[in-house]
């Protein structure tokens, strides 16, 4: 089934053309993934690996962190822009351009945090069985909750559900960890956290020397999951042409809907764990290039539907900024000079069916750790 993808298109403004945009269809759909199929026989298409040579020796693995995040919102723009030279060759009292900046934003809506939890756990419970299903010693996760230096990592996590935003972009996420646990990895947690982990790291108390600590107690080689669920791509032709020096007419943002899930597998290996004592504490580390990454090279993708509808809702106050910023844009450009105060913002949602959604979800997900799980094992 085709992907259903929308395509925002913008020109630049002149006192005799309004902005205007249009949808068509288009764009490239992920390769097929087939959840019957070997997970084996599927991981060369689907997952990428780095490091692997360190794989050597691994069997006895525990999951240290199993992070789920889920796209909530999608934002893109785009933008016309003159050259280095717009405009210097235009005669004297003729109409100069009025640059616009659209912006595209998907919402899904229908789906509550309960049913993200549910997804979350079957993802990270499915992605053990996928690693012991691959032939590897899985260390059950009571006996990692029982050791002390597994609780510090909890303790120092963030609390599941946190949000994060992209400061500018206006895209959303949720980020959710096993139910009765917090969000610790360092990739979540070292944005907002990054000066108190460099402290905690001199006392032996940082996530990574914790973890370490952890590997070695257990005598395990420690995995950190990491999975995104996501159900729009949006795609924008940029802002500015190469170097700024040709114009540039037009502004696209082109959106697939589809649910996919991509992520990674980090192996952190005990036979590349080194130690030594500091500060009066022992400490433990696997050096970043020694650890092996088993990642998506491309999304693992559904084009089973899983929403009813996807409504415009852009609302009343976008309509007004864009409607008085392209009046102020064509007023700029009758007076002969050059502006980037335009506006076009659209807002789209859609609505899920959050059976199917959930449904989906968690088969891309098992299907994702199954074949980096595989690719993982065939690396030993």
């Amino acid at each position: 089934m085709k992907i259903i993808p929308r395509n925002k298109t913008v020109p630049a403004m002149t006192l005799l053309a309004l902005v205007s945009g249009c949808a068509v269809t288009g764009g490239t759909s992920a390769p097929d993934y087939n959840a019957s199929g070997s997970a084996a026989g599927q991981a060369g298409t689907f997952i990428e690996a780095s490091n692997e040579k360190h794989m050597k020796g691994v069997n006895k693995v525990g999951v240290l962190s199993c992070n789920v995040m889920f796209g909530m919102t999608s934002a893109a723009s785009a933008s016309t822009s003159g050259g280095f030279r717009a405009g210097a060759d235009r005669a004297t009292g003729t109409i100069s351009r009025s640059d616009v900046k659209v912006t595209v934003t998907y919402t899904v809506d229908g789906v509550e945090d309960s049913e993200l939890q549910r997804i979350a756990d079957a993802a990270c419970a499915d992605a053990e069985t996928q690693l012991a299903g691959a032939g590897f010693q899985v260390v059950p996760l009571a006996t990692l909750r029982a050791n002390p230096n597994y609780r510090k990592i909890q303790e120092g996590g963030r609390p599941s559900p946190f949000e994060y935003k992209e400061q500018r972009g206006g895209t959303r996420y949720l980020v959710l960890a096993r139910t009765g646990e917090t969000v610790t990895d360092s990739r979540y947690t070292g944005a907002g956290q990054g000066f108190a982990q460099s402290f905690k790291a001199v006392t032996g108390d940082a996530t990574e020397q914790l973890e370490g600590q952890l590997i070695k107690d257990l005598g395990m080689t420690g995995v950190n999951i990491n999975l995104l669920v996501d159900f729009a791509s949006l795609e924008s032709d940029g802002h500015k042409t190469f170097a700024g020096l040709a114009n540039k007419n037009s502004a696209k943002v082109k959106a697939d809907i589809q649910l996919a899930v991509t992520g990674d597998l980090r192996f952190q290996p005990l036979p590349a764990q080194k130690c030594w004592k500091e500060y009066g504490k022992e400490k433990c580390q696997i050096k970043l290039n020694q650890q092996p990454v088993f990642a998506t090279r491309q999304p693992v993708a559904s084009d089973r539907p899983f929403y009813t509808s996807i409504d415009n809702v852009t609302t009343t106050g976008d309509k007004v900024t864009s409607g008085l910023t392209k009046a102020v844009g064509m007023l700029s450009a009758l007076s002969g000079t050059s502006s980037k105060v335009a506006r076009d913002i659209t807002r789209y949602q859609v609505n899920v069916m959050p059976e199917v959604y959930e449904a989906e979800a968690v088969t891309l997900s098992k299907g994702l750790s199954g074949m980096a799980a595989a690719k993982a094992a065939s690396s030993r």
